[in-house]
């Protein structure tokens, strides 16, 4: 038996078009909205970017089977932006998942309508750091972080480039090789003696405390067995005894105790690093880059004082009150100040130039050392197995006092040569926080066509371009697990090795390269 016939209401007529060529009068006053437009107009831009960048998602040989390939390259999204929305939602992990993603070790992001190749296997790496800078420049990007950055002159690049060599001969002979190593490193380690009772005073009054302890919100508290305890934030208290200690190695006493609050400046510098290189303007509301564009200003001022009183001294004229002990200056400075006055610098390239030195000896090196103490002190066996490894190259007594108050212990023995040569484990320690608590990176720009190619066996060519960027991202290797058992651990003895017929124990730095 046949059921009733379905009927269609009739309010349901304004819904039905038979007419595949006419569009239905709602629709059309949809799409008369320039909004509607716009967002019809943004979808498809998307989806035509999506596809033509996916395109080069997969590497392809140029000229025959064997040689050089193109290198793949991360479809997106937004035109010109590119892969900055990822990198600024969550670098660390995106560009961990893109590694283990492209497993032949490079890989290839769009950045504000250009290329970056990112490679990260230690063969790949070294091939890119060794070319010639003909072929593949890092002095480019060295004039766009200098001027950003640092405040160098647009004007006076010329002048940087012909001082460069001779200024990377001063850092070879006063900073990285004997004997003027030597003699930095003893000042050093006597300055450390002297100022490591000094590490926490344990002075109530913010007055009568050291500068690391002011930055640390270093105060008197009781603990649980109603003894008077000191409580500080472990970081600035580390990082600003650190800076304070070393320091006047290169710029001198004068300059600390002049410019007390340099280093504050210098970390709010680096926290802003990165936009500052991006040439974000200070009007933009993010506080890191509007406290950078303020700390970069009154680093810039106060160098520029220093350099002027160098200057007045080079010419035999008084430097003023401020600065009576200019001679305790570090040679590499005072060889830089030559390089300087020989290619007629402005104070305020000067300034630039020794403020890139100061974040570069400061940056990544003083806060390691903190992540070095953080990281020993959570393994109580660790710590004593440490302490039984340096004791006889660091000893501390406590002096006799005939007052009440007993005076502080002060450092008896710091063998430096001792530390290095004969404790594999700390050795280990600092290159494992090295592997972990560092990410840095090395970048050249492609002046002309060239393949990149490792020298491991059978290893791949990979074409680059000219105009593009490669990176050598060295934290991406050591955190490999290809490289590392468990990358993400940190293990005190991963480095140590023992060798010969005592079984003697060395630690090397292996394939990583943490200051790039």
């Amino acid at each position: 038996m046949a059921g009733p016939e379905y009927q269609r209401p009739a309010s349901s007529d304004r819904y039905f078009n038979p007419d595949p060529n006419v569009i239905p009068g709602n629709v059309a006053a949809y799409l008369d909205s320039p909004i509607a437009l716009a967002l019809v107009g943004l979808v498809v831009l998307l989806i035509i970017t999506r596809a033509a960048s996916g395109r080069k998602l997969s590497p392809s040989s140029i000229d025959g089977k064997d040689a050089a390939k193109t290198v793949p390259a991360m479809p997106y999204w937004l035109p010109l932006v590119g892969h900055i929305p990822n990198m600024a939602y969550d670098a660390d992990d995106f560009l961990k998942s893109l590694r283990d993603r492209f497993t032949d070790g490079i890989f290839s992001l769009n950045f504000g309508g250009s290329t970056h190749h990112i490679l990260y296997t230690p063969g790949l790496a070294t091939a890119l750091l060794n070319q010639k800078q003909s072929v593949a420049n890092s002095e480019e990007a060295g004039h766009t972080i200098m001027e950003r950055v640092f405040g160098f002159p647009k004007a006076e690049h010329k002048k940087y480039d012909a001082a460069l060599p001779e200024m990377m001969a001063c850092y070879h002979k006063h900073l990285v090789s004997e004997p003027s190593l030597g003699e930095m490193v003893s000042k050093t380690a006597q300055r450390t003696k002297t100022s490591i009772k000094d590490l926490v005073t344990g002075n109530e009054s913010i007055v009568d405390q050291m500068h690391w302890e002011r930055t640390s919100s270093a105060n008197i508290r009781t603990n649980k067995s109603g003894e008077p305890v000191v409580e500080a934030s472990l970081l600035p208290l580390i990082r600003d005894y650190v800076a304070n200690t070393a320091n006047p190695m290169i710029m001198g006493s004068d300059f600390l105790v002049n410019f007390p609050d340099v280093f504050d400046d210098i970390w709010g510098l680096d926290r802003g690093f990165l936009l500052l290189a991006a040439g974000l303007p200070r009007w933009l509301p993010i506080p890191s880059l509007t406290r950078a564009h303020l700390a970069k200003r009154r680093l810039t001022e106060d160098v520029s004082i220093f350099h002027e009183a160098m200057e007045k001294e080079a010419n035999g004229e008084n430097a003023g009150p401020k600065w009576t002990g200019l001679d305790d200056v570090g040679s590499l400075v005072k060889a830089r100040m030559f390089v300087y006055r020989s290619h007629g610098f402005s104070i305020r390239a000067r300034a630039a130039a020794e403020l890139a030195l100061m974040w570069a000896a400061n940056a990544n090196s003083d806060t390691l050392i903190f992540w070095m103490i953080n990281r020993i002190y959570a393994d109580r066996t660790l710590l004593e197995m440490l302490r039984e490894e340096i004791e006889p190259y660091v000893q501390a007594v406590e002096p006799k006092s005939d007052f009440l108050l007993p005076e502080p212990p002060r450092l008896e023995k710091f063998d430096v040569e001792g530390l290095c040569a004969h404790c594999p484990l700390l050795k280990s320690c600092y290159i494992e926080c090295l592997r972990l608590d560092t990410a840095s990176w090395s970048l050249k720009v492609v002046k002309q066509d060239f393949v990149l190619q490792s020298r491991e066996k059978d290893a791949q060519g990979w074409l680059l371009r000219k105009g593009e960027y490669a990176h050598a991202a060295h934290n991406l290797h050591n955190t490999d697990p290809n490289y590392f058992d468990n990358p993400a651990v940190w293990k005190a003895d991963r480095h140590v090795k023992y060798e010969g017929d005592d079984k003697r124990g060395t630690a090397d730095m292996g394939s990583i390269r943490p200051y790039g």
